[in-house]
């Protein structure tokens, strides 16, 4: 008899425990203000539900002994107990908790185990006592590899403590799984360990125990592995067990050998467990690791791929996103520079045109109203580098405010053919020869034929006086990937590989009587109508620029 009361004594204390613990984690999910995110209210309310649940479940299993009620009704207290282990392991694998609220309502089932007619016809519970012992133990184990991987993961001491107290009620399960008499040894140690492990959770588990607790793919996976390999278990322990109510001398093989199985599953995923955090979550955190020290480098730095699977593959696209987000990052420091370079041309093209005219009205003037030589050779000089410097000015301007398309239809090969004449005409004694390969099936396009043939004359004058005597200039068009594609060809002194760079930008050149714009003008034209230009260039071998319009403009 006082063996029977020390066990309500114990389910008494476990639920005292258990109903302490809710409590606590109660009054840390109604304290908003110390909680950062939804997931860490989420972590609590699912602590509080399962410590909830335990302690019900442990308080209606001694109220069954105490008020002899019938025994068949703690199948609704031992599947109480495992869905408040269910919760705690979902308030730790779980991302988002705060959204799965819902889950606590399936509890409402199990009060259906209360109604006499249901638990009256379920077999005699002390055949099943092992299987529901074996469950315990089975969800305490889960708990107790998850938190040693937790702390492997975090280095947190209250989850080693945590992964400690678990590991006395799987223990305890144990155990109590085989069917020796109560006072026995294995009866007696399994039920000193199962209260001493709900008490060693009293001081462990406190708020920042679940709110620093982060969320991590392997627990998800060993969760999946857990379950997945615990049912068929489970349901060959129901069928043994079930058999050896019709053959109770065979119930004892029976439990050592779904003892067995249960020590090989546990066994198996705390090596799985193991084994997939050094595979799969030490990878990933030294991913994280380099990802979290990128802003104190230069986008210059590139993540090492820890592996040659899927998170060495992440690694690999993350460098390639910071490839080009560099060259975003570039070409809007270089669109920035632009903006700033023509605003400031507008300003001063405008400031020169007036003084520039008074210069060149002076120059006509002297010329038309004194006479002699060195008088009109003045004035010559002064009128031509005049007339240059308005050249300039109207760059400059074209530059700061680009003239707006005026789109119409036109066939690229005609506006290619109109613009070689008119370099030939200007280039006829460079002794450069000038050859075409165009496409005739290219169909017509919307552009502004002036603007277009503005682009193709810059490349071509400047693949013109980059090309010697006796070189070869060559024009090219064709349909690719929905565009046309026009692309300048020389065999001249090609472009040098500092210099390639800056080539688009304004006022830089190496000729000595170029003004450095018309390759910035070129590209600001073909972004007006949605196409892009590309280069590429060696020094002494020649150099290919190429630009793409778009066939369909969207």
């Amino acid at each position: 008899m006082s063996w029977f009361i020390y066990h309500n004594i114990e389910e008494a204390s476990i639920a005292g425990v258990c109903f302490i613990i809710a409590l606590r984690f109660f009054f840390f999910y109604r304290d908003k203000d110390s909680l950062t995110t939804a997931e860490n209210r989420g972590r609590l309310y699912f602590v509080t539900a399962g410590f909830s649940f335990l302690g019900i479940s442990s308080a209606f299993h001694a109220a069954i002994h105490i008020l002899d009620l019938p025994y068949n009704l703690l199948f609704q207290t031992i599947l109480g107990y495992s869905f408040g282990f269910l919760m705690l392991i979902l308030a730790i694998t779980m991302q988002i908790p705060e959204k799965k609220k819902y889950l606590i309502l399936f509890y409402l089932l199990l009060l259906t185990f209360l109604i006499p007619d249901v638990y009256k016809s379920f077999p005699d519970f002390k055949m099943f006592r092992p299987l529901a012992w074996l469950v315990t133990s089975y969800f305490s184990g889960i708990l107790c590899v998850t938190y040693i991987l937790a702390f492997q993961n975090m280095r947190l001491r209250s989850y080693l403590y945590a992964a400690i107290s678990h590991l006395f009620i799987c223990i305890a399960g144990i155990l109590l799984f085989f069917p020796d008499a109560m006072g026995s040894q294995p009866w007696l140690y399994g039920h000193l360990l199962r209260p001493i492990g709900f008490i060693l959770l009293l001081p462990v588990l406190d708020k920042k125990h679940y709110i620093f607790f982060k969320a991590s793919i392997l627990y998800k996976a060993l969760l999946t592995f857990a379950m997945l390999s615990g049912i068929p278990i489970l349901l060959f322990g129901i069928i043994i067990l079930y058999h050896g109510i019709e053959t109770p001398n065979s119930v004892l093989g029976s439990r050592l050998l779904i003892f067995f199985f249960l020590f090989m599953t546990l066994a198996i995923s705390l090596i799985s467990g193991n084994i997939m955090t050094f595979k799969l979550v030490k990878p990933i955190l030294r991913l994280k690791k380099e990802v979290d020290i990128l802003p104190k480098k230069d986008l210059g730095y590139r993540i090492n791929a820890p592996s040659d699977d899927e998170v060495g593959e992440l690694a690999k696209s993350f460098n390639s996103m910071i490839s080009e987000l560099e060259d975003k990052m570039r070409e809007q420091v270089r669109l920035s520079r632009l903006a700033t370079t023509g605003e400031l041309s507008a300003k001063l093209a405008h400031e020169i045109k007036n003084p520039l005219n008074a210069i060149q009205g002076a120059a006509s003037y002297i010329s038309k109203n004194f006479e002699g030589a060195l008088i009109s050779e003045f004035t010559k000089i002064i009128t031509e580098e005049v007339s240059r410097i308005n050249g300039l000015i109207i760059n400059l301007l074209t530059f700061a405010k680009p003239t707006i398309p005026q789109m119409s239809y036109f066939d690229m090969n005609g506006i290619i053919k109109g613009t070689i004449e008119l370099v030939t005409k200007m280039y006829s004694n460079k002794g450069v020869r000038l050859d075409t390969s165009l496409d005739t099936s290219i169909p017509e396009i919307l552009v502004d034929q002036h603007l277009i043939r503005q682009v193709l004359l810059n490349l071509l004058i400047n693949a013109l006086d980059a090309t010697e005597k006796g070189g070869r200039v060559r024009v090219s068009a064709e349909a690719v990937d929905g565009n046309i594609k026009v692309c300048v060809v020389d065999s001249g002194k090609g472009i040098k590989e500092e210099d390639i760079n800056q080539i688009f930008d304004p006022f830089f050149t190496k000729k000595t009587d170029g003004t450095g714009l018309g390759l910035s003008i070129a590209e600001n034209i073909l972004k007006e109508h949605g196409g892009k230009i590309a280069v590429e260039s060696f020094e002494n071998k020649g150099s290919t620029f190429c630009f793409f319009l778009p066939i369909k403009r969207i």
